[in-house]
């Protein structure tokens, strides 16, 4: 009985080894990757970063914030178009510094596996603070004035009662 067990045993691992070694890596990103020269003016994000994944940081960035693209980017007033090159906004400057603050923050508190790249770490974001505003401070204000979880619950379900 304890021999049947154990071929059963050994029958499921080599199974489930066959089934994995014949599966394909999975990758996060799959937009194509960029030369060196079609990015103009990076400077905290990395130079070889896919034109799927600037999109989509800077989509999050958006969100996090609840701003549009000129929040941080000046429009050209020759091509009528937005100048992500161009460094006319201070609050590009201040994104810079907050994405250096986010990353150092994760780089030297939460890299606990002692990861090759903890830039990438993500466990403090821009939304933790922000929650979808410009300012962090209107956020914390915001989160002080409400008392008690019944507080935040409480218009939920009321939209709730209004379905039923």
């Amino acid at each position: 009985m304890k021999t049947k067990k154990i071929i059963a045993s050994l029958g499921v691992i080599a199974l489930l080894f066959s089934i994995f070694s014949f599966t394909t890596s999975r990758q996060v990103d799959t937009g194509k990757e960029v030369s060196d020269s079609q990015w103009k003016n990076l400077k905290v994000l990395p130079q070889n970063i896919s034109e799927d994944s600037l999109k989509g940081l800077m989509r999050g960035y958006n969100t996090a914030l609840g701003v549009k693209c000129n929040f941080c980017h000046a429009d050209n007033p020759e091509t009528k178009k937005m100048d992500f090159a161009s460094d006319a906004k201070k609050e590009k400057e201040f994104a810079r510094h907050m994405i250096v603050m986010t990353r150092d923050l994760n780089a030297k508190n939460f890299n606990w596996n002692n990861a090759k790249n903890p830039e990438q770490i993500n466990v403090v974001t821009c939304v933790m603070c922000h929650r979808g505003n410009e300012s962090p401070t209107k956020s914390l204000q915001e989160t002080t004035k409400i008392e008690s979880v019944t507080e935040v619950v409480k218009p939920m379900k009321e939209a709730i009662k209004k379905t039923k």
